[in-house]
């Protein structure tokens, strides 16, 4: 008798989110949806839509579906809920309400085994969603809260590295003025007084905790930066202001844990006009990089222009960029696919690390496929989920009071 083939996996792929790089979110998402080997997996696609509802169908997986329109529905997208209250050891499951006998609603659960994020940004990259699934026991790919929500503080990230032997620029943070309040110079001066002894211009200003290049711009005078602050502070409460680096040059390499430790992939520099790698040059140049989506090209940071393993990089500073990288890593004790970013000044070939991506647009696959070995997308996205159900089964213990010595209530 022929044995049956073991189920599939099913694996949620979480896209879209509350945060101003949704739409760079359902690239990624998409992408990983496309990559998974469906020999192994079953691929479904839960979008979350700008005002936070979650929607599950098979037409969420087309890239011509976007952005939702008119009635979803009609699409033959419905609306699903993640249950709190589900009980510890039930599989993972989305619930959805559906017409049942009499055109009375019946409640049906989808359920999947393993949650991937590919959620940029506020909510999905800085440890909420994965808080979430934590609490709920739901087995989940990449980082961990407490090291999700670190590195996406960049502040916290650089103060934290500041006690290693990593490299950073220094930098100024700089609070949102209280509601009913002006944005003014003074203040300013003084915080970079203070953290920043001998600032000049030109400097840079980001936001605190987001993510993509959104709200970066550099300021050549006093004018400038407040301006700067401004757009920053209409996206969070603080921002960081640090020194522009002359003659800059970024260098990306990605992380991923194994059993010997972490490895990184090739080095790239991305290609770029301008003082700064801007949210356009990161997503709207185009290109033919990566898996196809419906019959367009792929998009995202596959289709970003790039050298990879440039040979303008001495020995020293690859081994410094994949040295300092590795180390961040492990400080943060990270998982998944991570893109740790780099600044160089090209002239005096100084390195700076500058900031991790814990979610990274389209899980840095390219740089995977470039390295020594190389390592597909397709390879990595089932790498990506073992890790999730390796992860999840070496969660930590009991949560039982009686385990603990603190029951204070007879349980008969």
């Amino acid at each position: 008798m022929a044995t049956a083939p073991a189920p599939k996996t099913t694996v949620a792929v979480f896209f879209g989110g509350r945060s101003v790089e949704h739409d760079v979110s359902i690239l990624t998402g998409l992408q990983f949806l496309d990559a998974l080997d469906t020999e192994l997996f079953e691929p479904l696609a839960v979008y979350i839509d700008p005002q936070g509802q979650w929607w599950c169908g098979e037409a969420l997986r087309r890239r011509s579906s976007y952005p939702l329109s008119g009635a979803p529905e009609a699409l033959g997208i419905e609306p699903v809920t993640l249950p709190v209250g589900t009980a510890l050891g039930d599989r993972p499951g989305l619930m959805v309400a559906r017409k049942g006998l009499m055109g009375r609603p019946k409640v049906e659960t989808i359920g999947f085994d393993v949650a991937v994020p590919a959620l940029h940004g506020s909510n999905g990259e800085d440890g909420t969603i994965q808080g979430l699934f934590e609490f709920l026991r739901v087995p989940y790919a990449g980082c961990r809260p407490l090291g999700a929500a670190a590195t996406m503080d960049k502040h916290f990230t650089k103060r934290t590295l500041g006690a290693t032997d990593v490299a950073t620029l220094p930098h100024a943070l700089v609070a949102r003025p209280g509601r009913g309040t002006f944005l003014s110079e003074e203040p300013v001066k003084a915080a970079l007084d203070q953290q920043m002894p001998g600032w000049a211009f030109p400097l840079l200003v980001k936001p605190r905790r987001l993510g993509s290049s959104v709200g970066v711009a550099p300021a050549a005078d006093m004018d400038a930066l407040m301006a700067a602050l401004s757009r920053a502070f209409r996206l969070d409460d603080a921002a960081l202001v640090e020194p522009l680096v002359a003659n800059l040059v970024e260098y990306n390499v990605a992380v991923r844990a194994t059993e010997t430790g972490p490895v990184t992939s090739a080095i790239e520099r991305p290609l770029h006009d301008g003082p700064t790698l801007d949210f356009a040059a990161k997503y709207r140049a185009g290109g033919d990089g990566g898996p196809k989506l419906d019959d367009g090209p792929g998009e995202g940071m596959a289709a970003a222009g790039r050298a990879l393993d440039p040979d303008e990089l001495t020995d020293a500073q690859a081994a410094q960029i994949r040295r300092d990288a590795a180390a961040a890593f492990a400080l943060f004790d990270l998982a998944g696919s991570v893109r740790v970013d780099f600044l160089c000044n090209g002239e005096t070939g100084e390195i700076w690390l500058n900031e991790l991506n814990t979610i990274p647009g389209s899980f840095a696959y390219y740089l995977w496929q470039a390295a020594t070995p190389a390592l597909g997308f397709t390879d990595l996205a089932e790498t990506l989920v073992r890790e999730a159900q390796a992860l999840s089964a070496g969660r930590g213990g009991s949560t039982q009071a009686d385990a603990g010595g603190a029951t204070l209530f007879n349980r008969g």
